[in-house]
């Protein structure tokens, strides 16, 4: 009796259990139109940012900024990062989502925001209406940022957000680590390295957790550092390129200029060619795109008043290929003077092939020279074909020596 009424005030199972979906379920919802990607502004970008797995599965398929995945792009100073994320975040709003802007650096001008918006838009709602859409918080310091991510308040971010813009954030790093640097032992520099690579981790995986659950798009944006790797010589790289950060970036993209193609100077989009810039595809959804550095699948275009504008290449024009400066080999050894040990003493070099004179007509014969370039304004620099050459020039024989 007593087991009975013990056993019927249990809590049934259904109560604790967590929520479970089939596979089937799972597999629709991630083919609903909910989870359609951020458009860049730049069909053919967003084509490529599908992904070869979805292009050849399906054509009708919008691409763009991958919603529940953490974009990043970097690039030099003044190359167009900024545009890039105010483009995406006038598509993003124009597609009924709300976006969270996290300025680092510089603050977001409004008004180019604005017009963007308004020059996307079809001109059915208001632009404060849009503008409303538009969270925007500032984030001066790495605390301001890891507050803001790591220990979230509830209505962050807000319901309906559809992009994440995090705008010059390694530059937070860069002030919070490189100006910081202990002067004491090498065990205090391991320690503040590990104590960064850590923070890296910590912050990448609460963004990859926050774009996961939200089903939102994360665009971070970076400045560049040049890497000596051996036999590629110097590359552009991303300031942050920890393997930690590098495991949770889904796709990355690279933003660099070039001069203009020849072809273009004389034709009637002249003008934005000569505002040419590249995004080059580096990373799609965790599948990389580059070999040794190098990569082939670049967008041109070029940034107007009204937002970003991609630019159609004759087939004529050769994208390049972004690529590092490589040292030319040295000479063999064998190639090298004297450097063959079995040569006749006869035949190496002497004093006499270098044009050398003796060491006590050399110091008087500098001096001389020295003094003729100064009385003729020069710079010190002889044009005679021999060292030991007469000196001609005429000399008044009253000066002073």
């Amino acid at each position: 009796m007593a087991s009975q009424t013990g056993s019927s005030q249990l809590p049934s199972s259904s109560f604790h259990r967590l929520p479970t979906i089939s596979a089937s379920q799972a597999l629709k919802q991630s083919n609903d139109a909910g989870t359609r990607a951020i458009s860049t502004g730049l069909p053919q970008l967003d084509t490529i940012l599908l992904g070869p797995q979805e292009r050849s599965r399906s054509s009708q398929r919008a691409g763009g900024l991958a919603r529940g995945q953490v974009t990043e792009m970097y690039g030099p100073p003044g190359v167009g990062k900024t545009a890039f994320g105010i483009q995406a975040a006038a598509s993003a709003i124009h597609a009924g989502h709300k976006v969270v802007w996290l300025d680092a650096a510089t603050p977001l001008a409004f008004p180019r925001l604005e017009a963007v918006i308004a020059a996307a838009g079809d001109g059915t709602r208001s632009p404060k209406e849009l503008m409303s859409m538009v969270h925007h918080f500032a984030v001066p310091t790495l605390a301001h940022l890891l507050a803001l991510v790591l220990h979230p308040v509830p209505s962050f971010p807000p319901p309906g957000t559809g992009l994440i813009v995090v705008d010059a954030v390694s530059l937070l790093f860069e002030n919070a680590y490189e100006n910081d640097r202990p002067k004491g032992t090498k065990n205090d520099a391991k320690w503040l390295s590990g104590r960064r690579y850590a923070i890296l981790g910590e912050l990448m995986s609460n963004l990859v957790r926050m774009a996961t659950r939200g089903n939102l798009a994360v665009l971070l944006t970076s400045q560049t550092s040049t890497r000596v790797r051996t036999g590629l010589g110097a590359l552009l790289m991303p300031s942050i390129s920890e393997r930690e950060w590098e495991a949770g970036v889904s796709t990355q993209l690279v933003l660099f200029r070039d001069r203009p193609p020849r072809g273009t100077e004389d034709g009637p989009d002249a003008e934005k060619w000569r505002g040419l810039r590249y995004v080059g595809v580096m990373k799609v959804k965790g599948v990389s795109m580059a070999v040794d550095g190098r990569f082939e699948t670049v967008v041109p275009f070029t940034i107007l008043k009204t937002g970003l504008h991609e630019l159609q290449a004759p087939e004529s024009i050769k994208v390049p290929i972004i690529s590092s400066p490589t040292r030319p080999p040295k000479r063999p050894y064998d190639e090298v003077p004297d450097s063959d040990p079995d040569a006749h003493p006869d035949e190496l070099l002497s004093d006499d092939d270098w044009i050398w004179d003796d060491a006590e007509v050399v110091p008087e014969k500098l001096a001389d020279a020295g003094a003729d370039a100064g009385t003729d304004g020069g710079a010190g620099i002889t044009t005679d074909a021999s060292p030991s050459a007469p000196d001609t020039s005429p000399r008044n024989e009253n000066a002073p020596p």
